[in-house]
């Protein structure tokens, strides 16, 4: 009996020990994953916390974060209640450290405008909510800057580009050039197809910058597919190689750090204005028809059938809207792509308009074609 009560004793003391090391350990790890993070001032910090506890999943999703990560952070809040420090995140299973800096600052350049450059001291600021619609990366100086961009729309045999100049706040968006160029129907040397992707390029005016659409990647594989098809491959990329590089050619010689062409990511277009239907795109003729009808007002809907309205105005004039009119079928299609490539551009990078940037996130990631 006088056994059993040692043991009983010994044991009671073995867990109390074992609580306050599991504390002291608990309480260092708040501490080591505190000193990890960026140093932000309390303004900042609190901020930041009541921008996670206030948001839903729905709402988290408007900053640089997954939809699957906004989930667990969901699930840990429902758990343990409201964070009360920013190193708590690093407890959660899919946040390291790079992962929750990232989120902190589109927090705040969400919250109250700051920018990258001003969360972190010292760094070059970084465009955290651009980098996943575009390559290169743009950053906030060179955003700001923009103020016309153009679409060019890629085909094996034909180019498409729309300028637009950009507005900004409540100002319109304004179309001022609007082209459908036909390079040729058959294959070409090379020599033959430099010299008419030479003429091509000379005929987009200028702009501030050049946006296309990510070329799609070679994959190794077994069965590659007929000769034609790995033919209008080839020779697709040939034309995106060098009407990039004519393109990035204009650029001024002495900025050598500006870049001048974006690659938007394959099919965030036809996301953003729901004209994908698995992995095959669906005309976009019907969309722009739509936006010239309204003009001063327009609107698209998503898969889920929320009407997402596009904040600033889209001016057609009266001559683009008569040189669409006038193009065969396929070429409205392709001038039509060109036209929502430079919009997306411009709603989801240049201007950041958080109900496109929503529109997106919501989806899964862009499918892959085979």
């Amino acid at each position: 009996m006088l056994s059993c009560c040692r043991a009983v004793a010994v044991t009671g003391r073995s867990l109390r020990w074992s609580s306050i090391t599991s504390a002291k350990q608990h309480g260092t790890e708040q501490d080591s994953s505190h000193n990890i993070l960026p140093a932000y001032s309390d303004d900042q910090r609190l901020k930041i916390l009541e921008a996670i506890n206030g948001s839903c999943i729905d709402q988290m999703l408007n900053f640089d974060i997954t939809k699957a990560r906004a989930a667990k952070l969901q699930n840990w809040k429902t758990r343990y209640g409201p964070m009360k420090e920013l190193g708590e995140i690093l407890h959660i299973e899919g946040f390291s450290l790079k992962v929750a800096t990232k989120l902190f600052k589109s927090l705040l350049e969400q919250v109250d405008g700051v920018r990258s450059s001003e969360v972190v001291p010292g760094q070059e600021p970084k465009a955290s909510r651009t980098a996943p619609f575009i390559t290169p990366a743009m950053d906030d100086k060179r955003r700001l800057q923009i103020v016309s961009s153009i679409g060019v729309r890629i085909g094996v045999t034909s180019v498409s580009w729309a300028r637009m100049e950009i507005g900004r706040q409540d100002s319109s968006c304004r179309l001022t050039n609007w082209q459908h160029h036909e390079l040729n129907d058959k294959k070409m040397h090379l020599a033959e197809l430099v010299q008419r992707c030479l003429y091509a390029t000379h005929q987009i005016p200028q702009a501030d910058c050049y946006v296309l659409e990510s070329p799609q990647m070679a994959q190794v594989s077994n069965n590659p597919g007929s000769i034609d098809q790995q033919n209008v491959n080839i020779q697709k990329a040939q034309v995106s190689a060098i009407m990039s590089y004519a393109l990035m050619s204009r650029m001024y010689p002495d900025d050598n750090k500006a870049k001048n062409v974006y690659y938007m990511r394959r099919f965030l277009t036809a996301r953003l204005f729901n004209h994908l239907v698995g992995t095959e795109r669906v005309t976009s003729e019907e969309t722009i028809l739509a936006m010239m009808r309204n003009d001063n007002y327009s609107e698209y809907k998503t898969s889920d059938t929320q009407a997402i309205t596009l904040l600033n105005q889209v001016h057609f004039p009266a001559d683009l809207r008569q040189l669409f009119s006038q193009l065969a079928r396929h070429q409205r299609d392709f001038l039509g792509q060109a036209f929502l490539l430079n919009l997306a551009f411009i709603r989801l990078v240049l201007l950041r308009d958080p109900t496109s940037i929503t529109s997106v996130s919501r989806h899964s990631k862009s499918p892959r074609a085979s």
